[in-house]
């Protein structure tokens, strides 16, 4: 598996376990899905930049 495939897994997880804090009551939806945002955003950008010119215009 490649570093991007680990990362976006990751951060798959995390969403996850966010948005099942927030079923169980524990976060606020609000404070969450700004979570659930941030950790998919920052995903995005950190796949990009490590991805190359050429992966990235295939």
């Amino acid at each position: 598996m490649s570093r991007q495939t680990v990362i976006r897994i990751g951060a798959l997880i995390i969403q996850a376990a966010i948005l099942l804090l927030i079923w169980q009551g524990v976060l606020h939806p609000i404070r969450g899905g700004l979570l659930v945002l941030a950790v998919g955003g920052g995903v995005f950008f950190l796949t990009r930049d490590s991805s190359g010119t050429n992966q990235g215009r295939q």
